[in-house]
């Protein structure tokens, strides 16, 4: 197995390809859906290799569960519960629940 790389450069690279996966697969998504699958596998294959997180925003965007990319509407539906968002895939019916937590506000 390869060494992995331990130049900070790299890990930033990884970062900007997972965004632009993300932002390529939001695109496609309307024409072709699997496509759009294919790049969060790939985004998720450059995250794991490189040991980083998926930014939040991008955490979102796809099932953990099926890993298809997730578009409001049209295959998943979106919950308010309490205090919980539910997200709902379409592609294999799990849930997925969000906690909202409201920004703590000091009162003076």
């Amino acid at each position: 197995m390869k060494e992995r790389s331990r130049n900070p450069a790299t890990k930033k690279i990884a970062r900007e390809r997972i965004e632009v996966l993300f932002d390529q697969a939001r695109l496609a998504f309307c024409a072709h859906p699997e496509r759009s699958n294919r790049y969060v596998e790939i985004a998720r294959r450059i995250a794991m290799r490189q040991r980083i997180r998926i930014d939040r925003v991008f955490r979102r965007q796809y099932c953990h569960h099926c890993y298809s990319f997730l578009a409001p509407g049209k295959n998943m539906r979106v919950r308010v519960h309490r205090g919980n968002v539910v997200v709902t895939c379409h592609s294999c019916n799990k849930k997925t629940r969000f906690r909202v937590v409201r920004p703590y506000v000091q009162s003076t």
